[in-house]
């Protein structure tokens, strides 16, 4: 067996529409491969679950059959409705998962012929025994703004099963940090999102950030973008960007949607978290919300 002090792996696949990039530290290499590739399961798991590109996914089968008659699906697509209900009910209907038909008109998701009544919402959506998902009415959902933070977790999860005690794991911004060591996380700067505006430290926690400097786009000669304000259907067109760092990431990467739209008027759903809160301003300025578990100091700033 080989074994030595003060390893670190580091792998990258492409997975939920992005690069997923799992960092295992450890004394035991083939303890670490294995952690690792049970993360890159996991996430690979949640994708077929809760894909809405996937015609076989969960998310396509509640779209095409959860009304009238309901549909069976995986517990961890269940739990994650289940995040997502409770998510729209704590926001009052900021975060809301049937906000898909927006996404189809823009062309940020594939068009289906399913069939959806406009004013249906999250609260039409039941979750009844044994993992079944019941929709009062003709309604599309999506998960996009909430399964990758829940896929986050669940690879986490698989490296701490295989004995993996440090490590990082990264879905293209969505990412948790687990174990003694503190993260150094990187934040692109909104108008130019190639370029650092700053950095925090992160130690046992999760950041997700939302933003929409790669994909504001003009329909009928207005500028969309794809984080909609469950309630009125518009989307945010500022380019700024939102972090937010919880204790999970599936917390993490709903909050951010719901702070693009409500600003601080979230600020009482932020403390319900113990979550903080980052806002980056188009040109820049940073602007912190419950600043008390990420750190900035050691050098890190904001430009």
């Amino acid at each position: 067996m080989k074994s030595h002090s003060n390893i670190e792996i580091r792998r990258c696949r492409p997975l939920l529409g992005t690069f997923v990039e799992i960092t295992a530290r450890g004394h035991d290499e083939r303890l670490l491969v294995r952690g690792i590739e049970g993360g890159f399961d996991a996430i690979e798991r949640v994708n077929r679950l809760m894909s809405f590109h996937d015609t076989l996914s969960d998310v396509s089968r509640m779209n095409r059959d959860a009304f009238p008659k309901g549909v069976i699906v995986h517990p961890w697509t269940w739990q994650v409705m289940k995040a997502s209900k409770r998510f729209a009910e704590e926001s009052l209907g900021t975060f809301d998962i049937t906000v898909a038909p927006w996404l189809t008109k823009w062309n940020y998701l594939p068009r289906r012929r399913y069939q959806f009544s406009p004013t249906a919402s999250s609260r039409d959506i039941f979750l009844r025994r044994n993992y079944e998902i019941f929709f009062r009415r003709e309604l599309i959902v999506d998960l996009g703004g909430i399964a990758k933070g829940f896929a986050v977790d669940r690879a986490v999860d698989a490296l701490k099963e295989n004995g993996i005690g440090c490590g990082i794991v990264n879905a293209g911004g969505d990412l948790r940090t687990f174990g003694p060591a503190s993260q150094l996380i990187h934040l692109r700067h909104p108008k130019d999102p190639i370029r650092v505006a700053g950095a925090v430290r992160l130690r046992e926690r999760a950041m997700a950030t939302s933003g929409i400097y790669f994909e504001r786009r003009k329909y009928r000669g207005k500028y969309v973008g794809p984080l909609l304000d469950g309630r009125t259907g518009q989307s945010g067109r500022e380019l700024i960007s939102v972090s937010v760092a919880a204790a999970e990431c599936m917390a993490a990467d709903a909050l951010t949607k719901v702070i693009f739209a409500l600003r601080e008027k979230a600020a009482g759903l932020l403390a319900q978290y113990q979550a903080d809160a980052l806002l980056l301003e188009r040109n820049g300025a940073s602007s912190w919300m419950f600043h008390s578990s990420c750190d900035t100091s050691d050098g890190t700033r904001f430009d």
